[in-house]
């Protein structure tokens, strides 16, 4: 038995201690003796912290690890422990009239939208693998999809974050309610930190009421016309809960779900069809089940998925170049904020250093970025693929949340 797991099971019970291999986990190459570690309290999960940092152990957190393999995997190599907040599962408290709730991290979304459907609310976030995600790997890797068209980004809806510390301190921040902050908003600092400045244990969200009705218009046609149609959208201020561009096989499409009143959803669908029709475009009335089905397509394991950002003009000539390339791609962009996910096949069908090194130049050309979430660990591309001026302030802020690079080391930009 290993020194960490003898430590470890005298922590916690003999069923929370887990030997790697035994996961079968083939993402993420690892030492035969790690152990992932499931704490079933917070005061746990400090002990577990607070004794990796007595003993300098470099740790990996993770939820159900539906996204473990996104960010910078190849610096993972000497990992000492993985601690997983999937037991840490439950709701603490819900403000039904204040629509917010605190929870737990590892609190699968499956089972906090079945709490929230009988109060008529639920949290606006439609990521990939919702079936396994757990709010806390939500969060810690910004992973909202298309629902920031209405309800802004995942980090937009936390308001109140509890995080264990590298040296095993609790530290909470936010509360019930929107307020003004001074110094760090840690609220927003957290989300998208994949883990490397603190282990979320509990967030506070805010909700949302579950609307009426709901339609979805589909339209399609030329490029040209689709870029149109698409400013329009932009100019003229449709209230869509999700409006995206999407491209593949089935071409380019401009897809719009509208939800609400009944008599509300019927007016934005006529502003949205006479969009189409000014810009010679056909549309199609479609069932809603697109919107779980195109994260099913993109979470797909055997691809490379890419996150990228630009500005909103550009999204168009992005699937452009996409076009170009071999069919077996799938895109969707969300059409006001520029952001997006493209899936590539990984089967050798396309030059996938010279693709991706296209796609990420277009990209960073115009104010944006291309990073690669998962991709075969042979791919020479440095994930990140930062070129901003913020890394100075970035590894400030690592110095002073992680002093001795404990929590996922290497695997956020820059090496952080």
């Amino acid at each position: 038995m290993s020194p960490v797991v003898n430590k470890f099971e005298s922590l916690l019970g003999a069923d929370q201690v887990v030997s790697w291999t035994s996961l079968g986990d083939a993402r993420f190459e690892a030492n035969d003796d790690l152990s992932i570690l499931f704490p079933e309290s917070i005061e746990q999960l400090s002990a577990l912290v607070r004794t990796c940092y007595d003993q300098r152990w470099r740790m990996l957190s993770c939820g159900q690890r539906t996204k473990f393999h996104w960010g910078n995997q190849r610096q993972l190599t000497n990992i000492d422990v993985v601690i997983s907040t999937a037991r840490l599962n439950h709701v603490v408290e819900h403000w039904v009239d204040d629509f917010t709730m605190r929870v737990e991290a590892g609190l699968g979304l499956v089972a906090l939208q079945n709490r929230l459907q009988p109060h008529n609310q639920f949290w606006p976030v439609d990521p990939l693998y919702e079936q396994q995600a757990t709010v806390g790997g939500i969060v810690a890797t910004a992973d909202g999809g298309s629902l920031r068209q209405r309800y802004g980004s995942v980090r937009d809806t936390i308001i109140g974050v509890q995080f264990v510390r590298y040296d095993g301190e609790v530290v909470k921040a936010g509360g019930r309610v929107v307020k003004n902050v001074a110094g760090y908003d840690l609220m927003k600092l957290m989300t998208g930190a994949y883990g490397t400045l603190g282990i979320l244990s509990q967030l506070t969200l805010r909700l949302y009421p579950i609307t009426a009705q709901s339609q979805t218009v589909v339209l399609s046609g030329p490029t040209e016309a689709i870029a149109k149609a698409a400013l329009q959208v932009r100019l003229r201020g449709l209230t869509a809960r999700a409006m995206d561009l999407i491209g593949g096989a089935q071409g380019l499409q401009l897809t719009g779900r509208f939800e609400g009143i009944a008599a509300g959803v019927e007016e934005q669908v006529e502003r949205f069809q006479a969009i189409a029709t000014e810009s010679g475009l056909t549309y199609e009335l479609v069932d809603d089940s697109l919107w779980s089905t195109l994260p099913q397509q993109l979470g797909e394991a055997d691809q490379v998925l890419c996150k990228v950002g630009m500005l909103p003009t550009q999204l168009v000539p992005l699937l452009e170049r996409l076009a170009k390339l071999p069919s077996g791609w799938l895109a969707r962009l969300h059409n006001s904020s520029g952001l997006g996910l493209i899936a590539l096949p990984a089967d050798g069908t396309v030059d996938m250093v010279k693709s991706l090194e296209m796609l990420r130049s277009h990209c960073n050309s115009h104010k944006g970025f291309l990073t690669i979430l998962q991709a075969p660990q042979s791919l020479p591309l440095e994930p990140w693929g930062y070129t901003g001026n913020a890394l100075t302030m970035m590894n400030a802020i690592k110095q002073q949340f992680d002093p001795h690079g404990l929590l996922n080391p290497g695997r956020f930009v820059g090496g952080l």
